[in-house]
């Protein structure tokens, strides 16, 4: 019984290991899977045969010839499944659709003021509905829908813990249930936003995101894992206390970094357009560049604070992460210079990703869990 359990395990790890190597190169062999994960040929071509019968991988056609026989093209079907992600915020939605390989197959983001109730739960099912059309993606395609949300998430991914942002989104799961006809969970924007980021490109290090949105959030990710703490509350920076007694913050507390660093306080001086304002940044308009100094100098605290405290990269994302690239190396020099240690100033970097992270990150609770089960 043992060797039996063992043997299954062990056909197990094979599987998921060979589907790896193919999901991670455009173009593979046997042989060459064979000789990365040191196991048999045959060994090998029964997996792949079960892979390809399962519409996961394909044969597409041959390598050129080396002298002997020419060997097989393996390749991955990434659209065998996808997964979609929904970014709700007060104000819009963000909607994308993922494959197996992490590419972003759709996105759209809409202006829909959030309200509870069947008008916007109908016209949330409906951009799910025509996002699906539009891909000619069956059903039974869709491994599920993940839901991210500016609030602290239950371990269930369905209970919402805290949302000032909103009324009450107690029962907002079961309200769902009857709009979105797939499976679907829960996860904090930040927490989205950050696992979207590192989905690729972690290599088990640590690092915190810090996410610059309309709201501030983070994410910590220890040897490449999500930490989400002992009550799900870990990153949430925002509501750090960064000037005692200061400006009064959304959660009802005065001096949290979000009333200092939210993306809102750049994209209120051109009517909420954040890249207007930074355009008009770069042409050296006065009133965007008082504001851009005065962010700058708020932000720059809470860098050292979560390096000093943490002693590793972070990495600014969120609305205004998409905007800093140009200005990053003034960021480091003031960092730098309030930093008491010495800081490295490759230690801050900026996301690749766009408004669309958190969406992105949401659907790919899926496919990831689609994948850890190969």
């Amino acid at each position: 019984m043992l060797n039996k359990a063992t043997n299954i395990e062990i056909k197990k790890i094979n599987r998921n290991n060979i589907y790896r190597i193919v999901l991670a190169k455009e173009n593979t062999s046997k042989q060459e899977i064979a000789y990365q994960l040191n196991i048999s040929i045959p060994t090998v071509s029964q997996n792949l045969n079960e892979l390809i019968e399962d519409g996961l991988v394909k044969e597409n056609g041959s390598f050129q010839s080396t002298g002997g026989r020419k060997a097989k093209i393996i390749s991955s079907n990434p659209t065998a499944r996808v997964a979609l992600g929904l970014d709700i915020t007060p104000n819009h939605v963000n909607l994308v659709m993922v494959d197996l390989v992490a590419n972003v197959l759709k996105s759209q983001r809409y202006r829909l003021p959030f309200q509870q109730g069947k008008g916007y739960y109908t016209a949330v099912e409906k951009l799910l509905q025509d996002m699906i059309k539009s891909s000619r993606i069956s059903s039974k395609q869709i491994l599920g829908v993940g839901v991210s949300l500016p609030a602290i998430i239950g371990a269930d991914g369905k209970s919402v813990i805290y949302a000032p942002l909103f009324n009450d989104l107690t029962g907002l799961y079961d309200d769902l249930a009857s709009y979105i006809k797939y499976p679907y969970h829960f996860m904090n924007d930040a927490n989205a936003g950050g696992f979207a980021e590192f989905y690729n490109n972690h290599s088990g290090r640590d690092v915190l995101y810090l996410s610059l949105s309309n709201s501030v959030g983070g994410a910590v990710f220890v040897n490449g894992k999500l930490y989400y703490g002992e009550d799900m509350r870990s990153g949430e920076f925002g509501h750090m206390t960064l000037v005692p007694d200061g400006r009064r913050c959304y959660c009802g507390n005065y001096g949290c970094v979000d009333a200092y660093c939210s993306a809102s306080l750049l994209s209120n001086l051109t009517d909420g357009n954040l890249a207007l304002f930074f355009e008009r940044l770069e042409q050296g308009d006065s009133a965007c560049k008082a504001a851009w100094e005065e962010y700058l100098r708020y932000l720059v605290i809470v860098i050292n604070n979560l390096n000093i405290s943490f002693d590793c990269e972070v990495l600014l994302g969120g609305y205004v992460g998409r905007y800093v690239g140009p200005h990053l190396e003034k960021i480091r020099e003031l960092a730098i210079k309030r930093c008491n240690f010495n800081m490295n100033p490759s230690s801050i970097q900026v996301s690749h990703l766009n408004e669309e992270a958190s969406a992105m990150g949401a659907a790919l609770y899926y496919i990831n869990e689609f994948i850890s089960e190969i």
